[in-house]
């Protein structure tokens, strides 16, 4: 694949915190996750979130600066504890979460030096989990209002109980101008919309044009992803590969996705390396392992 020397500003906004498994921990987090990758992919990647005054946070501190990530927008909380998630594998590498409440991420802040990182951002991701906090969904929301330029994904990745993604998803969709989901999100949006007997193809069409989307991405697991944009839509097949760990592998694909859509390629060269990169997550133990564009392509060629 022909290198870009162009580098873009993407954010991600929400949560942070440390997956911890029976015998690991990794860091994590779906914000933190995409723009690790993001930057790994030769992009300056930026990560607005809060910690906690602890042991965790100041470790994950530490993890992030050796990612050559900059800090300055990860806020600190005197209060409230880092947080944290439980995972639990399946035999298939399928992962199953308990997540932490009430801790630092439930609370960032709006600050000025928000205000002036949203106008300058080429991309933004955001979510639903940190959104159950009205404190963070504020900060969230208003800092989306400010990237105006920027390609701002929701993706759904959906922890959330169904009232609380009818509290969250509308807003968030109205914010955003490109939308992930997997198949099995889709089908809750559907509910959420009163809609369940569309169609993918009506559903998606139905939310293009209510909220103005440019991009839809559907994944589907090991059978691959569909991408919309609006007018077009491309499907690609999934990738047979050896399945440690899917944790993360949603995060590398919006990373994969809006490396591409940055960079204007057309819709199938987005789509497949999007699927390239969520494959190769899942070959990977944790959500965050450390690879460049170069191990990237070589996955590809040894496929």
């Amino acid at each position: 694949m022909e290198q870009s020397s162009q580098k873009f500003t993407i954010a991600g906004i929400g949560e942070v915190l440390w997956d911890i498994y029976r015998d690991r921990r990794h860091l994590g987090g779906a914000p933190a996750n995409f723009v690790i990758h993001s930057a790994q992919l030769g992009d300056e990647g930026v990560l607005v979130s809060r910690v906690g005054n602890d042991a965790m946070g100041r470790e994950l501190i530490a993890a992030l600066r050796q990612r050559q990530l900059p800090i300055e927008f990860l806020q600190v909380d005197e209060k409230k504890r880092t947080g944290t998630v439980m995972i639990t594998l399946d035999v298939k590498g399928v992962p199953s979460f308990r997540c932490s409440h009430d801790v630092a991420f439930d609370y960032v802040q709006n600050t000025p030096e928000l205000a002036a990182l949203a106008p300058r951002a080429d991309a933004v991701l955001f979510g639903t989990l940190a959104q159950r906090s009205p404190i963070t969904r504020r900060a969230i929301l208003t800092f989306l209002h400010a990237a105006k330029s920027a390609v701002r994904l929701f993706d759904v990745n959906s922890r959330a109980s169904a009232a609380e993604l009818q509290a969250i998803v509308p807003e968030s969709l109205a914010a955003a101008n490109a939308l992930k989901m997997n198949h099995a999100e889709m089908k809750l949006l559907q509910m959420l919309f009163h809609r369940e007997h569309d169609s993918p193809r009506k559903f998606v069409d139905f939310l293009v044009k209510k909220y103005q989307l440019q991009m839809i991405a559907v994944t589907y697991g090991d059978s691959g992803c569909e991408i919309f944009d609006g007018s077009n839509a491309c499907k690609v097949e999934g990738l047979a590969v050896p399945v440690v760990d899917t944790t993360g592998a949603g995060d590398a694909f919006a990373a994969g996705l809006i490396h591409q859509l940055l960079r204007k390629k057309p819709l199938p060269e987005i789509a497949e390396y999007a699927n390239l990169l969520g494959a190769f997550l899942c070959t990977q133990s944790g959500a965050t392992p450390v690879f460049w564009e170069k191990d990237i392509e070589a996955f590809r060629e040894l496929l």
